[in-house]
């Protein structure tokens, strides 16, 4: 333990949420779960929604602007909850605010520059950054990548991940898939994407459909379809969101609620989860697995703040499953099998849209 994690050992941290939302409550409940962690405040332009939240859990300091807040409350740990078009900014506002960790909403940015941007600068002022992939903490997917890595189904051969769309539920399958692969550097990307709609998925340009075919040096390969009905039909009638391993010797079969492992002349292993998957018991309609999950990341991050050790939800991961999916725009853009690391900045989807690659017709704003 350094001498900075030596002396945060020995103090109560303050936090603070940016975002009144639905994730922001989420963050909100985790960081007053948090040990030695004071939840000092709370910002959002709306400021009905973030007095209405304050008031529910006594949270002192309310304001619309995210830097007021940050020049009055000093905090240690900062969480964002905003959409994905403000992360950026609102990053770079803790982090000259003084904040030593910042625990961020996915997806990480709208472009790869910025994504890199945000994680370089936060690494270089010496700032802890975590993005929320708190799936990485559901003990659903932990069973699951313990029985692939003990050789449950032999040697991998192919993952195949589906999902409704690639930028937002996408970030979470594809940091699945470098979850389950140990986090073994992949070394392309070749994608396709379908813009036959003007789609907005909270309020971020997406895809139609897309897909993603990922190859590592092992010769494993990845393959996650993206899209949603009535632009692509099912993508598969068992699995339409998570995972199937095959292996030499079986395969697995995750998703969200369970984990099977198919195993060639020996019995299943079976993992359910231990949450409640009935969505009319869920608290404001949110999946106890997320809160949990996102509870442990809070928790593993003031861990972390404390002894100095890497967090389990590092930038790194997260930088990584984005430029997946900005490769993948790259790939359909360039029509080319895309080298990694990705050298291209920008975001080739909301590029290729404005220099006319695709001609969308109508428009659908939708969570999904």
């Amino acid at each position: 333990m350094d001498d900075s994690a030596r002396t945060t050992a020995d103090q109560n941290l303050s936090a603070v949420v940016i975002g009144a939302g639905s994730q922001g409550r989420v963050h909100a409940l985790g960081l007053l779960a948090a040990p030695a962690v004071t939840l000092t405040g709370l910002a959002d332009v709306d400021r009905t929604a973030a007095g209405a939240l304050a008031e529910e859990l006594d949270i002192p300091h309310v304001h619309g602007d995210v830097r007021e807040l940050l020049a009055e409350v000093r905090p240690d740990i900062v969480s964002v909850c905003t959409p994905p078009v403000h992360h950026l900014n609102v990053v770079r506002a803790a982090v000259a605010a003084g904040a030593r960790a910042v625990h961020c909403e996915k997806p990480i940015a709208l472009s790869y520059g910025d994504a890199l941007a945000m994680t370089t600068e936060a690494a270089d002022a010496g700032v802890l950054l975590t993005f929320n992939l708190q799936r990485r903490f559901d003990p659903v997917q932990i069973q699951a990548r313990e029985w692939i890595a003990q050789g449950e189904i032999g040697d991998v051969v192919t993952i195949e991940g589906y999902c409704p769309n690639l930028f937002d539920w996408g970030t979470h399958i594809l940091d699945l898939v470098l979850f389950h692969r140990q986090d073994t550097a992949p070394e392309w990307v070749f994608g396709q994407i379908d813009v036959s709609v003007d789609r907005y998925v909270y309020g971020v340009f997406t895809e139609t459909a897309s897909l993603t075919q990922v190859g590592w040096a092992d010769g494993v390969r990845a393959a996650v379809s993206t899209g949603r009905a009535p632009h692509t039909s099912v993508l598969n009638l068992e699995n339409d969101l998570g995972l199937i391993v095959q292996g030499t010797r079986g395969r697995a079969d995750i998703r969200g609620a369970r984990t099977l492992i198919r195993r060639f002349g020996k019995d299943d292993l079976v993992r359910e989860s231990a949450f409640d998957t009935d969505t009319r018991a869920w608290d404001r309609g949110v999946d106890p697995a997320i809160t949990a999950g996102t509870a442990h990341a809070l928790r593993d991050l003031v861990e972390s703040l404390r002894t100095g050790r890497r967090p389990a939800l590092h930038a790194d991961h997260a930088l990584r499953g984005a430029e997946l999916i900005f490769a993948t725009y790259e790939s359909s853009r360039s029509r080319r099998r895309v080298p990694l690391p990705l050298d291209r900045m920008d975001n080739a989807l909301t590029s290729g849209r404005a220099e006319g690659f695709w001609s969308p017709s109508g428009e659908l704003r939708s969570t999904y």
